[in-house]
């Protein structure tokens, strides 16, 4: 695991076992938030351990960015009076699908044979909610695409985004919606950012922000544009394994290469969605 600070009271820590998944706590002497669990077991301890020795307050709150295991498989590891803070969106997928991600990891991979389900204790619906520790506001807000659920945390004073999978180095939209994920990456420029936490990947310098997310967008309408030109040639959809991500205008380097595989996996699930669009208008 890979330990870095993005601020003076912002700490975030990268799996280097799977997919460079981030986690990130904003320390105070009155307390610790920390955002997302870390993939596997012995990750999120050591997360949790090192926070602990920095001996400036105790864990107060864990926030699950989204429901998705490689962010939230550890949260049965803090203690018992650390409240788990969600959105109600989040609370309904791990109620509906936690479980069944918990028995599928361990059926294939005993290093998960521990992991236990647990559930957030603090829900918010509509509008946003702030966390206050001390001098620290920590404001969440839903900014679906990635899931339905997807949500960013801001540090207002430090002006740091936490932004979990709303950013990654390729937008990656099979288990959400493209058109939300668009709305929401957009709607990152209104907030006024000195860094950025991907939810995968390298922190985000204020100068690189902008940039990247216009790159993020721009790649969205570029698989959205070619996608249509195969469905409307009847092209196959083994077809769009030729376009490389190079050429939608991101790289393919980061995250070790793995960007390209979200790649094809992206193009295949928007031509799935595009030939059953296809089906409701020409039945």
């Amino acid at each position: 695991m890979r330990r870095e600070r993005v601020s003076d009271d912002i700490y975030v820590f990268t799996s280097s076992l799977y997919a460079q998944v981030t986690a990130s706590a904003v320390v105070h002497r009155e307390g610790i938030v920390v955002m997302d669990t870390l993939p596997y077991p012995e990750e999120t301890r050591e997360m949790i351990d090192y926070l602990n020795s920095l001996g400036k307050g105790r864990i107060k709150y864990l926030i699950n960015s989204h429901w998705h295991a490689d962010h939230t498989f550890g949260n049965y590891l803090f203690e018992a009076d650390v409240q788990l803070v969600c959105h109600k969106r989040c609370y309904d997928n791990l109620v509906a699908y936690g479980q069944l991600a918990i028995d599928e990891a361990k059926a294939n991979n005993p290093e998960f044979e521990e992991v236990q389900l647990r559930i957030p204790d603090i829900i918010f619906d509509d509008g946003d909610l702030v966390l206050h520790i001390g001098n620290k506001s920590v404001e969440l807000h839903l900014l679906p695409g990635h899931t339905n659920d997807q949500t960013i945390a801001y540090v207002r004073e430090d002006k740091v985004m936490l932004a979990s999978d709303a950013m990654m180095p390729v937008p990656y939209f099979i288990a959400g919606d493209r058109h939300q994920m668009r709305a929401s990456l957009l709607a990152m420029l209104d907030f006024t950012l000195e860094s950025m936490v991907q939810g995968h990947g390298e922190v985000l310098l204020r100068g690189e922000i902008p940039k990247a997310i216009d790159a993020c967008v721009a790649y969205l309408d570029a698989i959205e544009e070619e996608v249509r030109r195969a469905v409307t040639r009847g092209e196959s959809r083994e077809s769009l394994d030729r376009l490389l991500i190079d050429d939608c205008g991101l790289s393919r380097i980061p995250l070790n290469g793995l960007v390209q595989e979200l790649h094809r996996v992206n193009l295949h699930h928007l031509y799935d969605e595009m030939m059953a669009e296809e089906t409701l208008d020409n039945p």
